[in-house]
């Protein structure tokens, strides 16, 4: 149940600052941001953790959520850990668990316009709240491909795709940045939660999310849905999820912004990019979705970034009685926008080609709370540790990509962890 507390009369600049402050000092706090316009929850002193190897942790989850759900639950599934899931293998260790989730008694609830619901009993809002740093911490970010190896791998997925084994592939590199300034363990939580700050006052993001993991913290500047779950008056879950693919960079004027995004809507190679992975949405959500009910948007909508500008589409369908946490991530995640089509074939593709791990990239961030699920898609989303920030970031690779665009785009995507 809402209550009253210090925290509805905090201001929501205040606020901000405040969760990075708590953040800096230690606590247990589990960030899920909605950004200027987003809903947003953000969950105090877990008291159950699962962190696990092992795909029967995602039923336990949904066990003890569904047994006591008002309290909520607020974690991430890693890529390569949901991969295995769809590959059929058992999953390997790697260096974050492949699922990560926690139970919050206590949390705020924001919403636009500043408003607050407060549940349990958070902690206190500090005396004073974190401020971000003036200037940029970390190095430049560095590709760990060189522009040659990134343009060679391209290749290797058109020629996959002659070969039939694919028609399309999200091919990722993974980014470097060390800390301008030697970090210790100690240290770590206070810069990671400036650091979020910054990034979220540079580029404010709807599926935003600090969350700490195995040593270090995920800093998620992440746009893009994987999928929602409400159940309707009916009694029905209704399930909703909004695949992004199509890029341009934002543009330093008006007009050439307004060309740019004129130039993504008129191409007949986004548009059939995203054709082909709203198909693959809709038939991954038709698994588990009742007869005739998946539905999808005739045309994609236009999504403005600060960086970029992206096409999105909206898929929506009447979920089967039954279908559980364990079936959605089985049937959904990895999503269908971060690997490619057919999505089995792509992933035993992405993993020979990348040939590291992608971690929290392109996994998900799970919200179970009493009025349904959330999953967001990781994309834009970076991991800090005492050694500095790591990120991924790519696109889809089909038969007529150019390789040097297909790389420009991918740097494209990092421009909200830049200096």
């Amino acid at each position: 149940m809402a209550t009253v507390s210090p925290w509805s009369s905090v201001s929501e600049a205040s606020r901000t600052t405040a969760f990075g402050q708590l953040v800096a000092d230690g606590r247990d706090v589990s960030w899920l941001d909605g950004g200027s316009v987003g809903r947003g929850i953000v969950g105090f002193d877990a008291d159950v953790e699962i962190e696990a190897d092992d795909h029967q942790a995602i039923a336990a989850v949904d066990r003890l959520w569904r047994a006591e759900p008002d309290a909520v639950w607020i974690g991430c599934i890693t890529y390569d850990f949901a991969a295995d899931l769809v590959l059929g293998r058992k999953p390997r260790v790697r260096g974050l668990p492949g699922c990560l989730m926690r139970r919050y008694r206590s949390r705020l609830e924001l919403g636009p316009g500043g408003r607050v619901q407060v549940f349990g009993s958070p902690p206190a809002p500090p005396v004073s709240g974190l401020e971000p740093p003036a200037s940029w911490p970390l190095a430049p970010l560095t590709p760990v491909w060189a522009a040659s190896d990134y343009r060679a791998r391209v290749a290797a997925v058109q020629r996959h795709i002659v070969a039939g084994d694919t028609y399309q592939v999200n091919l990722a590199q993974r980014f470097w940045a060390p800390w301008l300034s030697p970090c210790t363990a100690a240290e770590l939580p206070r810069r990671a939660a400036a650091l979020y700050l910054h990034l979220r006052a540079k580029a404010p993001a709807e599926r935003g999310a600090l969350l700490k993991v195995a040593g270090g913290f995920v800093l998620s500047n992440s746009p893009e849905t994987l999928v929602d779950v409400d159940r309707d008056s009916n009694g029905i879950d209704i399930a909703r999820a909004r695949p992004i693919k199509g890029t341009r960079p934002r543009a330093s004027t008006p007009e050439a912004d307004l060309a740019a995004k004129a130039e993504l809507r008129a191409s007949a190679k986004d548009l059939a990019e995203h054709v082909m992975i709203v198909d693959l949405v809709r038939s991954d959500l038709g698994r588990l979705a009742m007869a005739g009910t998946v539905e999808a948007s005739a045309r994609p909508d236009d999504l403005a970034l600060p960086t970029v500008h992206h096409l999105v589409s909206e898929v929506r369908a009447k979920l089967r009685p039954g279908v559980g946490l364990a079936e959605l991530c089985a049937a959904l995640v990895p999503g269908g926008s971060v690997t490619g089509a057919p999505k089995r074939r792509t992933l035993e593709i992405i993993e020979a080609l990348e040939q590291h791990p992608r971690g929290i990239y392109c996994g998900a961030i799970v919200l179970l709370e009493p009025a349904g699920l959330r999953m967001s898609i990781p994309i834009r989303t970076a991991v800090v540790g005492v050694d500095g920030l790591s990120l991924h970031a790519g696109g889809g690779i089909v038969a007529d990509s150019e390789a040097e665009a297909e790389r420009l785009e991918s740097l494209a995507k990092t421009r909200a962890f830049e200096r």
